[in-house]
């Protein structure tokens, strides 16, 4: 049996979801309903946030591995040193821009990222969406789980989820252009 991507795992979830929540309203049970979906939307929120982690940290790990003709030593030496434990660290999480992260690759790729932002509307939303499911997952998780209360449907965070996704797929592709695109350096 093929292993499916994350994001149809992320979709089935939400299928699973809506028939779960199908059945309940069936059965008339208003309480149940109310208590499932809570519950529903905090492990929807991680799994998206975890997802996303996963997705960024083994992408610019696979770039950089590319970058170095697959040098094991390397690779090793930046996973260990600037991938493991360090993504929340990447970003600002309560900033409306990815500024942050965009200038750990250097004050020419922010730039340039900026620029491309400003001139595209669906990424600034984009990017506005990954920082706010990341900043929710935050507190979730630093703010006594079982009693935080998420303002979100599990339909809102999905749709966030689509929106941010196209960030994080679209940033690899960004930041590989941009690599062709800059001269060897002389360092």
């Amino acid at each position: 049996m093929a292993e499916l991507r994350p994001e149809n795992v992320i979709e089935r979830m939400i299928n699973e979801h809506q028939e779960l929540m199908e059945h309940l309203r069936t059965t008339g049970d208003t309480s149940l309903q109310i208590r499932v979906e809570t519950a529903f939307v905090k492990a929807l929120l991680l799994s998206v946030a975890s997802y996303f982690e996963t997705r960024m940290t083994e992408g610019i790990e696979q770039v950089f591995l590319d970058g170095t003709n697959r040098s094991d030593v390397l690779t090793s030496f930046v996973r260990n040193m600037a991938i493991e434990r360090r993504y929340h660290q990447w970003f600002d999480w309560s900033a409306r821009n990815a500024n942050k992260f965009f200038g750990s690759f250097g004050t020419a790729f922010r730039g340039d990222m900026e620029e491309k932002v400003k001139s595209d509307p669906a990424l600034d939303a984009s990017i506005k969406a990954f920082l706010q499911l990341g900043s929710l997952r935050n507190q979730l998780v630093h703010q006594n789980f079982a009693q935080f209360t998420v303002d979100f449907t599990a339909e809102d965070i999905f749709e966030l989820y689509q929106k941010a996704n196209e960030f994080v797929e679209g940033f690899f592709d960004d930041l590989q252009q941009y690599i062709v695109r800059q001269p060897a350096s002389g360092c």
